[in-house]
């Protein structure tokens, strides 16, 4: 379904209320009785879970489908880990040297499990008409270090950077292309997850990061079709590289404060942040969650254009009871107000 994108992020804005979009699918991938495995390989049951999601915590603002980061990698030719109890993960790198780079065919768009989450998003379409639809995807250097290895992406932006930019090329063709193929079955949107950019030094970021997501969001980015960019790495000093990119949304992590990330962006981009995935979501107790999101609604109450979200997308074994205390908490915050 169309949504204007523009017109929803100013009416968040405008709102009394703080909204809210944490990243939580697998977590409830339980609602629906189905195994983590069996959804990502299913574009009707992940659209299942979407559902089950939003109607177990209808504050939402957006439905997304899982942030499933294998995908991009597996359709260049990746083999991927499958578990009920984690996130897929790629097995090994996919390739090693300059010369592989220049080797490596972009995909077709389709190759892989693509078509899997653009079914989701096709099927979500049909049940799911309330609001907007979220397509993930890897951003362009975080797929590149997931085709390389970390460590070899980050010591070839240095050692070797022609390379890397042929390989963020190829990178960066076929993310735009998925990104179409999301925007035709439907989706309002993209979350570009773009974390192992956070690892790159601020210039460096720029170079091998910003450049190329400015390109993606200069080809999909429109009225009905927004691109949320997401980094949890320690990214204060890149935050006017990463508004650069055009992105009409950002979402940080826990690894910043977000009292130095919103007033670095303009109050008409929507920001999303930041409760730890890990210790507060995973390892924390009911108490300290309500602490924490209520600290953090509190620290925020200057920025209409704050969203309250996870830092990243949550694991797995997370309990649906200590996110059902993020979204009372965020409640309790606005009917405070």
């Amino acid at each position: 379904m169309y949504f204007d994108m523009d017109k929803w992020s100013q009416d968040i804005i405008d709102a009394r209320d703080t909204k809210i979009l944490p990243v939580l699918y697998f977590p409830c991938i339980p609602l629906t009785g189905y195994g983590l495995v069996e959804t990502v390989n299913d574009g009707k049951k992940m659209a299942e879970v979407m559902k089950a999601t939003v109607d177990r915590y209808p504050d939402m603002i957006c439905a997304m489908t899982g942030m499933d980061l294998s995908v991009d990698s597996e359709a260049f030719g990746s083999k991927v880990i499958f578990k009920d109890n984690e996130a897929p993960s790629v097995k090994d790198p996919l390739i090693e040297t300059g010369e592989d780079i220049r080797a490596l065919q972009v995909p077709d768009v389709h190759a892989g499990r693509v078509d899997i989450f653009l079914d989701a998003v096709r099927e979500a379409s049909k049940i799911i008409e309330d609001r907007p639809i979220i397509g993930g995807q890897f951003g362009p250097f975080s797929l590149a270090a997931n085709l390389l290895d970390v460590q070899v992406a980050l010591k070839m932006t240095r050692k070797d950077p022609e390379s890397m930019h042929i390989l963020l090329d190829k990178c960066t063709e076929f993310l735009i292309n998925r990104a179409m193929e999301y925007k035709k079955a439907g989706a309002n949107g993209i979350f570009l997850a773009e974390p192992t950019a956070g690892l790159l030094a601020p210039k460096m970021l720029e170079a091998f990061s910003s450049v190329y997501v400015k390109r993606l969001v200069d080809a999909v980015q429109d009225t009905g079709f927004y691109v949320i960019l997401h980094n949890c790495g320690h990214v204060t000093k890149s935050v006017e590289s990463m508004y650069g990119t055009g992105s009409k949304g950002h979402h940080y992590g826990n690894s910043v404060d977000m009292k130095d990330i919103l007033p670095q962006i303009p109050p008409n981009i929507l920001v999303f942040g930041n409760i730890d995935p890990s210790t507060i979501f995973f390892q924390g107790t009911k108490e300290l969650m309500r602490e924490k999101t209520l600290e953090l609604l509190e620290s925020m109450k200057d920025f209409p254009h704050f969203i309250l979200s996870s830092g990243c997308d949550l694991p797995p074994m997370v309990s649906m009871d200590i996110i059902d205390v993020f979204f009372e908490a965020c409640r309790e915050y606005n009917a405070s107000k």
